[in-house]
């Protein structure tokens, strides 16, 4: 999906101001665009082994796992993902680290000088095969944007697929069932490519996932973290094609990430009801006494059922504060006042400075948009650290 505006130089360059340009056009599903110009750039994707990952929630995080537990084992890694959290360039990671402006510059000047009619979002996929190509980087990790089928990143050949947890969502696009949606995601299986899917625990799912992709494999995880979870279907789909993977904690920058100071965050991305109810209990084991919360979320297909899981939360262990905002610069604008009767501050850099009662956590939840303001409020990259 496309995601927060470019960022990095823009005054006098031209690269950027197409890039930029390039977001009137909106979001446009299909293969044929990509291909061309995949084609017309030499194939950068054939010059690494790529790994196609797909999912409702959870994929970014079990990218992350996968460039980790890869670059520990010794490889070179490129990741492509999105949307970003503070820059662009967050866009495109080598060895788990986001590229220079740059590099990014000279991969998008390639791009550009294709002269094809392209979105925002098959820019950005391109401009990342072009970068990790260029620098030499032997595997390749590739989140879908949106579904799967469609997806821009389905161009790829690949050695590998992953599918993560699949719920209800985007059904304008995807369709309005969780079998139509399940089916979309499991559509990035390639003939003879090795898949794995993380069994979404429902027959008719399985089976619909199951037409799609008739040699996957499926794993159904013990209950745990979504972290613990990503790192198993790593390891697993590592296992399956013959890479070495060393697994260690890592950081997700918006997924869990505590932040210690003389003011403690913890910023979670949780974006969707699923991943609301999935979370939830994870924040709440490790919640102290004295915390308060943020929270800003862009529109929801149903907002009471994404906010039950957060008002519970604040039932059990009340907060000495709630302050909500309107996460900036996603694709959508953000909700004003998702509840009502509490303090709302439209801008998040002064919805969190505006915290007046003393805590000892400040959560930050309900949009990847808005963990992406505060972090570069704070001043802080978006790094994979390990």
């Amino acid at each position: 999906m496309d995601g927060l505006a470019p960022t990095g130089p823009m005054s006098g360059n031209s690269v950027r101001e197409w890039l930029h340009a390039s977001k009137s056009k909106g979001m446009s599903l299909g293969l044929s665009r990509v291909n061309a110009a995949l084609e017309a750039l030499g194939r950068p994707d054939k010059k690494m082994d790529c790994i196609h990952v797909a999912g409702s929630n959870g994929k970014g995080s079990a990218c992350a796992q996968l460039v980790a537990g890869l670059v520990r084992a010794g490889y070179h890694v490129g990741l492509f993902s999105s949307p970003h959290l503070v820059s662009i360039e967050e866009r495109v990671r080598v060895d788990g680290k986001a590229i220079s402006e740059q590099e990014f510059d000279d991969a998008l000047k390639q791009v550009k000088e294709l002269k094809c009619e392209l979105t925002f979002f098959e820019i950005t996929y391109l401009t990342s095969l072009v970068a990790c190509r260029d620098a030499g980087v032997s595997i390749m990790v590739l989140e879908t944007g949106l579904g799967g089928r469609l997806d821009a990143t389905r161009s790829a050949e690949v050695v590998a697929c992953l599918v993560t947890s699949v719920s209800l969502e985007h059904s304008e696009i995807l369709g309005d069932t969780i079998e139509k949606v399940a089916r979309e995601k499991a559509a990035i299986w390639r003939p003879g490519i090795p898949m794995l899917i993380r069994d979404p625990g429902n027959a008719r799912v399985r089976n619909a996932m199951r037409e799609e992709a008739i040699s996957a494999r499926f794993y159904s995880p013990e209950p745990s973290t979504f972290m613990d979870e990503a790192a198993d279907l790593a390891e697993m789909l590592c296992a399956m094609i013959g890479y070495p993977f060393v697994r260690r904690p890592i950081s997700w920058p918006a997924r869990m990430q505590y932040i210690e100071g003389e003011q403690n965050y913890l910023l979670e991305a949780a974006h969707n009801p699923s991943g609301m109810r999935r979370v939830i209990p994870e924040i709440a084991a490790i919640l102290p006494e004295k915390w308060s919360l943020l929270l800003g979320t862009s529109p929801q297909q149903d907002m009471n059922e994404f906010l039950a899981p957060i008002i519970g939360l604040i039932k059990m262990f009340p907060p000495q504060e709630i302050i909500t905002t309107e996460p900036q610069n996603g694709r959508y604008p953000g909700i004003k006042e998702p509840i009502k009767g509490v303090q709302h501050i439209e801008n998040p850099e002064k919805a969190i400075q505006a915290f007046t009662e003393d805590n000892d956590l400040i959560v930050v939840t309900g949009s990847l948009y808005l963990c992406g303001n505060i972090l570069s409020y704070l001043g802080l990259n978006a790094d994979i650290l390990s």
